[in-house]
């Protein structure tokens, strides 16, 4: 049962790494890579005062990495990775309203939705 939890975090890591790419790869055409890039680490680091764990994130104008926190996450519960990166999204998505009336989050939302149900059948197992 002790290897249960490292792969669950592992495979709830990847779901939200693949969501962000998804996100990065639609708003990035919207609004640019540059300023998608500062939103993004702006959001990070208000986030990160209640989830810690965001800090690990990296953020170029390549893209957003999580590489560096699977690695710090071992130990996490998958709940506490879930509520951390899921309000990352959440967060995103209030900026993207104030800058952009809901047109990014239209954009978006087909996307993020079912990973996010994904995301909380993962950690209910």
């Amino acid at each position: 049962m002790g290897r249960e939890k490292p792969n669950t975090n592992l495979e709830l890591i990847d779901l939200y790494s693949s969501l962000l790419s998804e996100i990065w790869a639609k708003v990035s055409e919207l609004i640019g890579e540059g300023l998608l890039a500062f939103l993004i680490r702006l959001t990070i680091d208000r986030t990160s005062d209640k989830f810690p764990m965001l800090r690990e994130i990296r953020v170029s104008e390549a893209g957003v990495s999580l590489e560096t926190m699977k690695k710090q996450c071992r130990d996490a519960s998958p709940e506490d990775i879930h509520r951390a990166c899921q309000g990352l999204v959440k967060d995103l998505f209030n900026a993207f309203t104030a800058i952009a009336e809901n047109v990014i989050n239209r954009e978006l939302f087909s996307t993020v939705l079912p990973k996010l149900r994904e995301a909380e059948k993962m950690i209910s197992r």
